[in-house]
């Protein structure tokens, strides 16, 4: 696989409600592929590959990630800020970000009090969120000039390879997923089914994208492509771990959003079984994903989410596996190839 694409994407920026950067590229990548797509008013960009039978299937991956917006800027030029999509305050600390200004990016440092001046009783506990600041090296004056309430803003990471078999980086939940699914039409030149292709916007703040896209669309199912939780950690107990770091793609029985159809998540598990992809199951008490949205569009389409395991999801050290990667990538090739049973 062109890992180097996997790079690419998550390097753009593109927080929720901001995607140009990615769907453009997207945008330019399907044209390569002779797939042409349009852009509705939510910002999602959408394309159809014809299959050999009447069948139509939505695959769909969001290219939104994570950030954050300008709330207040103050006297001295320091900037306050509020989330966008879930971020935990506890890894936002110390962190290099990107102010996107109408003249331009730039460049700042999440701080906080200095911890040789804070009193014994905060030290150790973790700094709340309106405790934190981005400094941009301006002064109150020139940022007032400079930044805008309501400017996203990004968080910093590049994309390096973690040993030999992971990578880490920004925005792999879902510039993964995103990347999964264009692998997938490369390679399959002929589908069984009619595929409309759907990379969402706004996926981190509530399915917004999808729910729009999914209206719009005619299809017998859907499979959502995104990251999804691995707690294969130290302190997380073998039952919370959710995903499993290199076990393959995550087939989803149920998570806070869908309860996967029997019949779909049978058919996917047995196709992983037939062509001896690696894959688990994920159960997730909470959380959700595109799957959610499209599940309930019109008189209801029967949908699955495929997960990408990822550590550390929702900051800019997210980690994957290549092998969960593949494994993606060949389940989605399979079900354009071979079919899904149930769904002739």
């Amino acid at each position: 696989m062109d890992f180097a694409n996997l790079q690419k994407l998550t390097q753009l920026d593109g927080v929720s409600g901001r995607e140009e950067a990615v769907r453009h590229e997207i945008a330019r990548q399907l044209q390569d592929l002779g797939l042409p797509a349009r852009t509705d008013a939510l910002g999602n960009l959408i394309s159809f590959k014809p299959g050999s039978s009447p069948r139509q299937i939505i695959l769909c991956a969001h290219m939104d990630e994570v950030g954050l917006m300008v709330k207040y800027i103050s006297p001295e030029g320091f900037l306050s800020f509020v989330t966008v999509g879930g971020i935990d305050p506890r890894t936002l600390l110390a962190q290099r970000v990107t102010v996107h200004t109408a003249g331009g990016p730039l460049k700042g440092v999440i701080g906080t009090k200095p911890a040789h001046i804070t009193q014994e009783a905060e030290r150790g506990k973790a700094v709340p969120l309106h405790d934190l600041f981005i400094d941009v090296g301006l002064t109150g004056e020139q940022a007032a000039a400079q930044v805008a309430l309501g400017d996203f803003v990004t968080l910093e990471r590049e994309f390096i390879p973690l040993g030999e078999e992971r990578f880490c980086s920004k925005a792999f939940d879902d510039r993964a997923g995103c990347f999964c699914l264009l692998e997938a039409l490369k390679q399959v030149k002929n589908p069984v089914y009619g595929v409309h292709i759907v990379f969402s916007a706004q996926e981190e703040v509530g399915l917004r994208g999808a729910s729009v896209a999914a209206f719009g669309l005619e299809a017998d199912a859907a499979l959502a492509i995104d990251a999804t939780g691995a707690a294969d950690i130290p302190l997380c107990r073998p039952q919370d771990y959710i995903t499993r770091l290199g076990g393959g793609v995550a087939i989803s029985a149920i998570d806070a959003a869908t309860i996967t159809p029997q019949w779909l998540f049978g058919a996917l598990t047995d196709l992983c079984a037939q062509q001896n992809i690696r894959h688990q199951v994920r159960i997730a008490p909470r959380g959700g994903n595109d799957a959610g949205a499209i599940h309930r569009s019109r008189t209801g389409i029967a949908s699955c989410a495929l997960s990408i395991p990822t550590r550390n999801i929702h900051s800019n050290v997210e980690v994957v596996d290549k092998k969960d990667l593949q494994a993606a990538v060949d389940l989605l090739c399979a079900v354009l190839e071979k079919g899904l049973k149930g769904l002739n």
